[in-house]
């Protein structure tokens, strides 16, 4: 890959969301050519899916048409966005990948974990992430967190923030082994430190990956060669 490709990961409630949206601020402002996306979505028809995905009145949903929903927004996302940005250089930071489906659909829905990582496959066409960071935090706490911001935002909970907590224990567990068996990708952090504190963390991982990967910007953001905006589909 010409590019850098980061993952943030992590139940809901740890700030993953929060903390993938300053490391994209602070890079920009810096003059990086990055880019920010999310998963589900990240595309018209990707977030289309998301809105099943996410509804909360499709309680009856089975764990197979739930994989494969997330798979179809993938599949749309890794070839009309993810794939043409890491092609031109860009350092493409998307909140969640595959890395959710497994820990999600796997460890807490139950499913075989083959089946997971063979769907997965065929959606990502192979593209891995440079560098996963995994926001690590105790269910009880993170959802204690998500109500919080139920109470002052109104917003409605979706469909997977209405799980109970013993499926959040199992997610949890899931993104544990799964850096486990990848600690070269995987960067585990403490999501209750002080968020300050986490982003500057993150941003330093980040630059010496970055650095260790042969991947070089000069000042004005721009790589040794000059890069053009592609023409991809934008969310």
């Amino acid at each position: 890959m010409k590019g850098f490709f980061v993952t943030f990961e992590g139940i809901e409630g740890t700030g993953k969301s929060t903390q993938a949206g300053r490391l994209y601020a602070t890079l920009k402002e810096r003059g990086y050519p990055v880019y920010f996306t999310r998963e589900p979505g990240g595309t018209k028809i990707g977030n289309l899916v998301r809105e099943i995905l996410m509804n909360p009145e499709h309680k009856d949903m089975c764990p197979l048409t739930e994989i494969f929903l997330f798979a179809a927004s993938r599949a749309q996302h890794v070839e009309k966005v993810l794939r043409p940005y890491i092609e031109e250089g860009y350092v493409v930071i998307c909140d969640r990948f595959a890395d959710s489906t497994v820990a999600y659909q796997a460890f807490g829905r139950g499913v075989p974990v083959n089946v997971v990582r063979e769907i997965n496959s065929a959606a990502t066409w192979g593209i891995q992430p440079s560098i996963t960071f995994f926001l690590d935090l105790e269910p009880q706490v993170a959802l204690k967190r998500v109500s919080l911001r139920v109470q002052e935002t109104e917003v409605v909970p979706d469909r997977l923030e209405r799980e109970q907590l013993e499926f959040f224990h199992k997610v949890r567990d899931g993104y544990r082994s799964i850096a486990g068996d990848e600690p070269h990708r995987f960067k585990i952090l403490d999501a209750t430190l002080d968020p300050h504190q986490l982003a500057k963390k993150i941003l330093d991982i980040t630059q010496r990956e970055m650095r260790k990967a042969g991947i070089l910007y000069r000042p004005d953001g721009q790589t040794a060669d000059q890069w053009d905006v592609p023409s991809v589909e934008k969310s």
